[in-house]
């Protein structure tokens, strides 16, 4: 695959092209993370909207179906359903580590495997979660484990 940037100063957009003799499966999953780079999704606290981009989410999480979308020191509450979050959001970024949970790869320092067989993950905002034990085998994969 070649890759070519074109600098132009009277380009007003970005705009990118992509030459292919088939379209496989792994152009299909970069056009996918193109697309969601730029996702945002809106998020309230008390009476005022916001717009919070992918990369300032560190996990979504539902609550008595009430789905709210964390931050490093805010949580937001959505009318998205957690199902809709995950198709919205980067699939390479995010990854479902429960029933009630999105967590974004980006934001972990660490993980500890758990006896249960669940495994505990350290984010850099200081907070915890835990992968289920159903939700490891796609967790490990996009971790790298």
């Amino acid at each position: 695959m070649k890759i070519k940037i074109i600098k132009d100063s009277t380009v007003t957009e970005t705009e990118i092209t992509v030459k292919c003799a088939a379209v496989d499966e792994n152009l299909k999953r970069l056009l996918g993370e193109l697309e969601h780079n730029n996702a945002k999704l809106t998020g309230r606290i008390d009476d005022k909207t916001f717009l919070i981009s992918a990369e300032m989410i560190y996990y979504i999480e539902s609550v008595d179906e009430k789905t709210f979308i964390y931050s490093q020191n805010k949580v937001y509450e959505t009318d998205y359903k957690l199902y809709q979050t995950e198709q919205l959001l980067p699939q390479s970024d995010f990854v479902r580590i429960s029933k009630n949970c999105i967590l974004n790869i980006s934001k972990l320092t660490s993980v500890k495997p758990l006896l249960n067989g669940k495994m505990e993950v350290h984010m850099n905002n200081g907070e915890v979660q835990i992968v289920n034990r159903h939700y490891l085998k796609d967790f490990k994969s996009k971790f790298g484990l």
